[in-house]
């Protein structure tokens, strides 16, 4: 069986270089091509282009979040996974400002924003004195209409796969109020979902020598609605100008996975999930003199996770039960000299605070369990300043220049007492060379420090596949030293081919480690030394008109990684743990105005995502997808869409968890059996009604 793993990933991987090749080569002989040109829409210098309303008017938008998707040579980012609150939060600016919020991720914001309220788009290359790039090369910024008054969206819609699942509504009312610069924004959602990756489909268990052992039809369903409720008020405040934003969500999530195995019998899985989450932010602006700006900043979030986990057998019964509250607190000042346009320095500081206590019981047939760190009370202080610099020289450079320094403290009480303090050094340079209107080239050297996952920091259980994972407050962020160069090349009107080449040297990876208790041995989030990665990232953005599609275009994105480390087990390099080798996705998009259509292909190409553990080796393969929608405008306001989402050649969306279980560590011991799972989920049927107010 791992053959058929092996098989099925090469192949989908070289389906994704095929494509990419004759995308590519495709493109570079338009780009070089005679007449080759920049970009139709406004240049302002050679790192912005902005793109206004009626850039984006014959391809049937709703929302910021369509219009972004279009933007040529433009990746959308929703967050890196880096310390600090600059470089977690996406690669969007709105009216120049950043979002001031974690937990109403940067999607939703974006599609409550509808097209009519969009008076322009700023796509921003490399950087640009005044524009605050959030640790990013390239960003966008969303520049609002003024207009006075109400605008509302009303958004009804309903989800069905046809998997057996029943139907799944969603309500969405989005409303918003302008006068005077006084602006007051809310929203209500109410959504019910289910999890695609558990889904029903044929469960195998074979032997080392691939024989089959035994065999069942599993049963799978997770419910996961969401709850969501936004609120914002913004206003002329003390000289500047003031936002509060306020978000509540909850999320319940319930799974039920049921086996009738042939030789070993009914085993169920049952899961009650509830995470609920309380979140104010705070941004305040002001111009002091013609140069001289203050932003301040304030975001806190509160966080309640309640889990209870079940695992019955003929022979066993095992229960996981655990509550969480946390909680993060973050103070952000920066003070932004802007002397001229060609120089703007920024310098500032931030402090955060977080925290996490958690309580776990886990028993086995009704005997309790000792699991480390299973009750514990972790808190994190932070603090860190740091100056910026863009200058241009030329109006074909520019360089950016940066150094923050980061000192943290952590400490944990109740099963694991510990205290460690940290200190990173982050210098940045990145120098961006514009000698045209058609080329751009950037090169960045930066030093980043991962985001700790607090939830690593305790104990957890997942009792039908890896069982109970160990958490590990003494775990390190994971640190890297970055080298980039990008290149962009602007063709015809709107085309754009980008290539981006990264190295990274890695310090103290978070992969997968053993811990031994009184209880046995047990699987840990931990540091498992040094270790490299390649990546390789390519997008484009090619109109079709040149080929006789009118309003037409076609858009792809590929990121290649290459990751090296040193097994914890066994000594041999491999790549790292749930990183996905390749991620790629290919878009078609076609507006019809005469008929009040647009229709289009979303394709995303499926990838393989690798789990290493002292015992085991989990592989899961999720499949390829492709959405086909049409967007029906009988009046301005009014947009109907139908969507059918469909997978490969059964035309189901796939995801095959494969585990490689041994008798104990994986360097010494034999493979004791391998479970193959077909979780198939679909395909999918969507229909939705949104209406917009003014």
């Amino acid at each position: 069986m791992g053959e058929r793993c092996v098989f099925r990933s090469g192949a989908r991987r070289g389906g994704v270089s095929a494509i990419a090749s004759v995308l590519m080569g495709l493109l570079a002989s338009a780009a070089f091509a005679d007449g080759a040109g920049g970009p139709a829409s406004s240049q302002v210098g050679n790192s912005v282009t902005s793109y206004p309303e009626h850039f984006f008017a014959s391809m049937g938008l709703d929302t910021a979040y369509d219009m972004v998707q279009r933007v040529p040579g433009y990746v959308f980012d929703d967050g890196s996974n880096v310390r600090g609150f600059a470089g977690s939060v996406g690669n969007v600016l709105i009216d120049g400002q950043r979002p001031v919020s974690k937990t109403d991720d940067l999607v939703s914001i974006l599609q409550r924003i509808p097209v009519s309220d969009v008076e322009r788009i700023d796509f921003i290359r490399g950087g640009a004195p005044g524009i605050d790039m959030l640790g990013k090369t390239i960003v966008v910024n969303i520049i609002r209409k003024k207009d006075q008054g109400f605008k509302g969206v009303a958004t009804m819609g309903t989800f069905k796969p046809l998997s057996g699942v029943s139907y799944d509504p969603q309500a969405k009312f989005e409303g918003s109020w302008n006068e005077d610069g006084r602006i007051i924004e809310a929203s209500l959602a109410a959504v019910l979902g289910h999890d695609g990756t558990q889904a029903d489909g044929p469960h195998d268990i074979f032997g080392p020598n691939g024989q089959l052992l035994d065999s069942s039809a599993m049963h799978n369903s997770a419910t996961n609605p969401q709850y969501l409720g936004t609120a914002a008020y913004e206003a002329p405040t003390f000289g500047g100008k003031l936002r509060l934003n306020l978000t509540l969500e909850d999320q319940p999530y319930d799974l039920v996975n049921i086996d009738n195995f042939h030789i070993a019998g009914h085993q169920a899985e049952f899961e009650k999930q509830d995470v609920d989450d309380l979140e104010l932010g705070q941004h305040y602006e002001r111009n002091l003199s013609p140069a001289w700006n203050l932003e301040l900043i304030g975001l806190e979030h509160l966080n309640k996770t309640d889990t209870i986990s079940l695992f019955d057998t003929q022979t066993d019964d095992q229960s996981f039960d655990q509550r969480n509250r946390g909680g993060e607190l973050i103070g952000r000042a920066i003070l932004h000299w802007r002397p001229s346009d060609h120089l703007t320095v920024d310098a500032g500081g931030e402090f955060a605070y977080n925290w996490l206590q958690t309580d776990t019981l886990f028993t086995d047939s009704a005997g309790t369990i000792f699991v480390p760190a299973a009750d514990v009370l972790v808190s994190e202080k932070r603090g860190e300043i740091f100056t910026t610099a863009v200058l241009r020289p030329w109006d074909t450079l520019a360089i950016e220049a940066g150094i923050r320094e980061e000192a943290s403290t952590t400490s944990s009480a109740g099963d694991v007492a510990l205290s460690k303090t940290l200190e990173f050094p982050k210098p940045r340079l990145v120098v961006t060379w514009t000698p045209d209107a058609e080329d751009q080239l950037r090169v960045r050297v930066e030093r980043e420090v991962g985001q700790l996952n607090f939830m690593d920091f305790a104990a957890n259980a997942a009792l039908n596949s890896t069982g109970v994972t160990a958490g590990n407050p003494n775990l390190l962020p994971q640190q890297d030293l970055a080298i980039e160069a990008a290149y962009d090349r602007h063709f015809w009107t709107d085309g754009v081919v980008s290539l981006t080449a990264r190295h990274l040297f890695l310090q103290d990876v978070v992969d997968n480690v053993s811990v031994f208790s009184p209880s046995g041995e047990f699987n840990e989030p931990g540091n498992i030394g040094d270790g490299s990665e390649n990546d390789l990232v390519a997008s484009f953005n090619l109109p079709l008109d040149h080929f006789g599609l009118d309003h037409a275009a076609l858009h792809g994105v590929g990121t290649w990684r290459f990751s090296g480390v040193r097994d914890p087990t066994t000594g041999q390099l491999r790549e790292i743990s749930l990183q996905h080798p390749v991620d790629a996705e290919l878009h078609f998009s076609q507006g019809l105005p005469q008929w009040n259509l647009t229709w289009g292909i979303d394709t995303y190409f499926g990838y393989l995502v690798p789990d290493f553990f002292f015992n085991e080796v989990d592989r899961t393969y999720n499949a390829s997808s492709n959405t086909l929608y049409v967007d029906y405008r009988p009046e301005p306001s009014v947009t109907l869409r139908l969507e059918a989402v469909v997978g490969g050649a059964l035309g189901v969306m796939d995801t095959d968890p494969t585990r490689e279980v041994f008798a104990g560590p994986r360097n010494t011991s034999p493979v004791l059996f391998t479970d193959v799972q077909q979780r198939r989920f679909g395909p999918v049927m969507f229909v939705r009604l949104r209406k917009t107010f003014d």
